[in-house]
């Protein structure tokens, strides 16, 4: 069985709240890292990540993934596995909706890794997003504040799917 890394900070609520959903899901094979003390060596031994984020103010990411990922800086990521998955609110930012998945899936994607993961933008109403590419958003996105009701439903299909796409060759 593959060794998962789940990472995101316990001090952002509803990504927190997502992340122990996720790990619910998944069962065994999965490893809580908080992302707020994380240091290189915490995640390099994984066989894939699970990455969860928040977008903070104009489409920015939170301190803590800031502080992290020059660690990461000069890393061969190649032939790991990386989903994301984060929140926002397509009402109060809709030109910035869940620009934290982008942000992480571009950095992630210019290390070598690759993202998995992917869902549909059906559904949500924005201007402007650039974890949407290619017609498709580049992990799962959660609208709590505007679409509680299909948070479930879309948490545990993205969990099908994400197992099935880190077990794939």
């Amino acid at each position: 069985m593959k060794k998962i890394g789940i990472l995101y900070s316990k001090s952002t609520a509803y990504t927190a709240e997502l992340g122990l959903h996720i790990a619910q899901l998944w069962g065994e094979g999965i490893e809580y890292v908080d992302i707020d003390t994380a240091r290189l060596e915490d995640v390099l031994h994984y066989d894939g990540l699970i990455l969860g984020t928040p977008t903070y103010f104009n489409g920015e990411l939170p301190s803590a993934w800031d502080e992290f990922l020059p660690e990461l800086e000069g890393e061969d990521l190649s032939g790991k596995k990386v989903a994301i998955y984060g929140t926002g609110d397509e009402v109060a930012s809709p030109v910035s909706f869940a620009d934290g998945v982008g942000l992480l899936a571009e950095y992630f994607t210019e290390l070598g890794a690759t993202i998995i993961g992917r869902t549909s933008t059906a559904g949500y109403t924005y201007e402007q997003s650039i974890a949407e590419s290619e017609g498709s958003f580049l992990g799962l996105i959660i609208d709590w504040v505007n679409h509680p009701d299909l948070t479930d439903k879309r948490l545990k299909d993205w969990v099908k799917q994400v197992k099935k796409e880190f077990a794939a060759k």
